[in-house]
C-alpha cells in the first residue's frame, strides 16, 4: 500500500497560495504613480499647481497601499504589520511581494521611479536655473514659443538673431524675482538694436516668454514699428530677401 506524506505547509506558502486570487493592478498602478505625477506636471501650469500635485502624489500612494493591504486581509493573508510601512511605499511594496512568495522586481521599480520623480520634477530642476541657462534656453527656444508670435514656425531664436545681428551679438541676461530679461545687442546695417526677451519663472515652471522691446538707434519701437522688425527677424526668409536683394541689384547693374 503506497502511503503519501504531505509537508506540512507553512504561513509563507499559505500566503503564496492565497495570493494567486490577488488582482495585482492596485500594486502595479502604486509603483507607476510617480510617473503619472511627472506627466501630469505638463498639465500644472504654476508653482502652486506643482506644489498641490507633488502633494498629492505621496498620499495617493499612500492611500492605494492602505486598501492593497486591506485587500490582503480580505484574501486571509496575514498582512496586518504592514501597515506600520504604507508610509514608505518602496519598503510596502518589498515586504508585500516578499510576504506573498513573488519576486521582489516591484519593489526596485517603485524606489527607482521614486527617485527619478525627485530628480526630474519642476522644484529640482528649478535649482539649474540661473542667468547662463536661460540666456541659453532663449537662445535655443522655437519663435513659435514666444507669447506674442501667432503661428508655426520651425525657426530657433539664435539662428534668427545670428542672421540678422551677425554672430557676434552680444548676450546678457538680468533677474528681478521671478523676470528674467534676456537682451542681445547688435548691428543690423547701420542700425544699432538691442532685442529684449521677458521670461517669467516662478520656480517650477515657465509663466511668459515674450519679446518685451526692441531698440533701434536708442528708440524703443511701438506698434507697427515694432511688429514689422520683429517680422522681418524672425519669420521672414533670409535666404529669398538676399537673393531677391541681390537679383535687383545685378540688374539694376545691367
Amino acid at each position: 500500500m503506497d502511503i503519501t506524506i504531505n509537508m506540512p505547509q507553512t504561513e509563507n506558502n499559505s500566503n503564496s497560495a492565497k495570493a494567486l486570487s490577488l488582482n495585482n493592478g492596485l500594486i502595479w498602478f502604486i509603483c507607476f504613480v510617480p510617473l503619472i505625477g511627472l506627466f501630469l506636471e505638463n498639465y500644472a501650469n504654476s508653482a502652486t499647481a506643482g506644489a498641490v500635485l507633488w502633494i498629492l502624489v505621496p498620499l495617493f500612494m499612500i492611500g492605494c497601499s492602505v486598501a492593497d493591504c486591506k485587500q490582503l486581509i480580505k484574501h486571509d493573508i496575514a498582512a496586518t504589520h504592514l501597515y506600520k510601512w504604507v508610509w514608505l511605499t518602496p519598503v510596502y511594496v518589498y515586504k508585500r511581494e516578499k510576504l506573498c512568495g513573488r519576486e521582489l522586481y516591484k519593489a526596485i521599480m517603485c524606489g527607482f521611479f521614486i527617485i527619478a520623480a525627485l530628480f526630474m520634477n519642476g522644484f529640482t530642476q528649478s535649482i539649474k536655473i540661473d542667468a547662463d541657462y536661460m540666456t541659453v534656453s532663449a537662445q535655443n527656444s522655437y519663435v513659435q514659443s514666444l507669447d506674442n508670435f501667432s503661428g508655426s514656425s520651425s525657426k530657433i531664436i539664435g539662428e534668427c538673431i545670428a542672421s540678422y545681428l551677425g554672430d557676434d551679438a552680444e548676450w546678457d541676461c538680468t533677474k528681478d524675482g521671478h523676470n528674467y530679461t534676456v537682451t542681445v545687442k547688435g548691428k543690423h546695417g547701420s542700425d544699432n538694436y538691442t532685442i529684449s526677451f521677458l521670461i517669467v519663472y516662478d520656480g517650477f515652471t515657465y509663466r511668459k516668454f515674450t519679446i518685451s522691446d526692441v531698440i533701434k538707434n536708442k528708440v524703443s519701437l511701438r506698434d507697427d514699428e515694432f511688429s514689422a522688425v520683429c517680422k522681418e527677424i524672425f519669420t521672414e526668409d533670409k535666404s529669398d530677401t538676399d537673393s531677391s536683394n541681390e537679383e535687383s541689384s545685378n540688374s539694376q547693374t545691367e
